[in-house]
């Protein structure tokens, strides 16, 4: 994915948070945009581990599921990542984008998942709010010397990854690569 689109993706996320109204974790927002734009939400209790989620359109009627048994941070990167393919306007096949563990982690993800991944990184974790909650954190990190600043920095960074993660309830994981990507560790 060129700079050009990561740019369109990020714009169309933002335009979506500032409609809106953001002033809370993004993933807040999610029931009243799924209401606003006729989506019909419904987790399931998927025995498959390899099931992620899926977006479909059945009858006009558009649809997002996502699997019950996922972690809270993976299963909110998954309904905003499901929602992307809904705003970016991903091509269904046989009527749905079903999303499982080799189209979210394998090598040879499609396009249009790095693309909806993309959405729901810059949903989730908006690069003018990320950059508002970690200088709050920073004004509040007790300030500590040691003889190991490497150590220090090391900790901090971890400290700062949590409180974030915690704010826009996504995983580290996902935080931390939001922070390599706005370079802001």
């Amino acid at each position: 994915m060129d700079w050009r689109r990561k740019r369109q993706i990020r714009n169309l996320a933002d335009g979506i948070l500032v409609q809106n109204v953001l002033h809370r974790p993004p993933i807040e927002l999610i029931p009243a945009i799924m209401k606003q734009r006729g989506i019909v939400f419904e987790e399931r209790n998927e025995d498959d581990e390899e099931f992620c989620g899926v977006y479909m359109v059945v009858k006009q009627v558009k649809i997002i599921f996502v699997n019950t048994n996922l972690r809270t941070s993976r299963k909110h990167f998954t309904i905003a990542h499901e929602l992307g393919h809904h705003y970016l306007g991903h091509p269904l096949q046989n009527g749905a984008i079903i999303c499982d563990s080799d189209s979210v982690f394998g090598k040879n993800k499609p396009e249009q998942e790095k693309e909806a991944d993309y959405f729901a990184a810059c949903f989730l974790m908006p690069e003018n709010l990320v950059k508002q909650k970690r200088t709050e954190f920073f004004n509040h990190f007790p300030k500590q010397t040691t003889l190991f600043l490497e150590d220090q920095q090391l900790e901090q960074q971890h400290q700062l990854k949590r409180y974030l993660s915690d704010y826009f309830q996504v995983s580290m994981e996902a935080m931390g690569y939001r922070l390599d990507e706005l370079k802001l560790v």
